[in-house]
């Protein structure tokens, strides 16, 4: 099972978890909510290189981080744990920067496992700062994929976790510029194009350009965290190098309709499509239809384009009778999932082509 995978069966357990106990203190979301995502991450919560209620000298006063986890007996990441019931402040922010400070640890994770902060201590210039490396809620955890395994044992005793943090921050600095120089470059493009096209087309243009550029800072905020090499924008991502996606429906080893896209997002939407209108898939299944466990709060098919939550969904294709489908997914869940739906009708799928 790959990384994002795992983290995928987290984050949906963790939000049913949190659905069912919304007040969970502290003790226990520490051990259901916290201490999971660090055997997760490749640290053994039983073995010596995680040490509870790790005494940190503030002064005259003994403090204590929740978590340390160690290679070779020295401190690398501290984690700072808050009960579901305590919503995250900026005096939880500075409360765990300071323990990082005074022993020079690198890395923090502070959660109250419904929100993440993730941070890292940066040298530059011969100035030390603690910067924010990633801010995201429990059911965005798999689309945080690469912060997260900045925190791994197996990524910091490599020395990937410096890269992977390097790159989020060039995507950061790269988005801070983009905002603050968003008018300039507007108008120079404006001033390009009134060139070759003539003044009448230059409002427009200008348009646009401001609209071109904030499109660009969201893509690379999203993108940024997802995986080591920055990948396309949802919904041109899965176009193949060569040929198209074709999805084979069989039942008992006999083949009943076949998909074929040029988009996997396509692909997924049709199969449903056929799903819903000829194998009567709403009549096995409750909408919103939530995938894997149930528990979580991410919808896969809803009668509106959001998730249980009311969160909007990011990328949807919209499917027969009114129905939306989520498919702002990776290949392999979005494979995993139109599965599911289709053993909800006593059918089989075969992937083929880019996938």
């Amino acid at each position: 099972m790959t990384l994002r995978e795992e983290l995928s069966e987290y984050a949906e357990r963790s939000s049913g978890l949190i659905e069912d106990s919304p007040q969970m203190d502290e003790e226990n979301t520490k051990r259901k909510l916290i201490e999971p995502l660090i055997d997760l991450l490749g640290w053994d919560i039983l073995s010596s290189a995680v040490e509870l209620e790790y005494s940190v000298q503030m002064g005259s006063t003994t403090k204590r981080v929740d978590y340390a986890l160690k290679i070779e007996g020295t401190p690398v990441v501290f984690v700072e744990a808050k009960g579901c019931d305590t919503p995250l402040e900026q005096s939880h922010e500075e409360q765990l920067k300071s323990y990082m400070r005074q022993v020079g640890v690198d890395w923090g994770l502070l959660s109250n496992g419904r929100e993440f902060k993730i941070f890292r201590h940066h040298v530059s210039s011969n100035r030390v700062n603690l910067i924010s490396l990633s801010e995201f809620d429990v059911e965005d955890v798999p689309d945080n994929e690469h912060p997260l395994k900045a925190l791994s044992r197996e990524s910091i005793e490599s020395g990937e976790s410096r890269q992977i943090a390097e790159k989020i921050e060039a995507v950061q600095n790269a988005v801070k510029e983009l905002r603050e120089n968003k008018e300039d470059l507007a108008e120079d493009v404006t001033g390009v194009v009134s060139e070759v096209a003539g003044n009448a087309v230059s409002q427009q243009v200008e348009d646009e350009a401001k609209s071109f550029v904030d499109n660009l800072i969201r893509t690379l905020e999203e993108q940024a965290h997802r995986r080591e090499v920055i990948r396309d924008p949802p919904g041109s991502n899965d176009k193949p190098v060569n040929g198209e996606y074709e999805i084979r429906v069989s039942r008992n080893g006999e083949e009943i309709h076949c998909v074929v896209e040029e988009l996997q997002s396509e692909a997924m939407g049709s199969l449903v499509d056929y799903l819903i209108e000829e194998e009567k898939l709403l009549n096995e299944i409750e909408i919103p239809y939530i995938p894997g466990t149930g528990k979580g709060s991410r919808a896969l098919l809803n009668d509106k384009p959001e998730h249980t939550n009311g969160k909007e969904m990011k990328t949807h294709q919209s499917v027969s009778k009114g129905y939306y489908v989520h498919t702002n997914l990776p290949s392999d869940q979005k494979q995993k999932y139109v599965s599911e739906l289709a053993e909800k009708v006593d059918v089989e799928l075969e992937f083929i082509g880019g996938w």
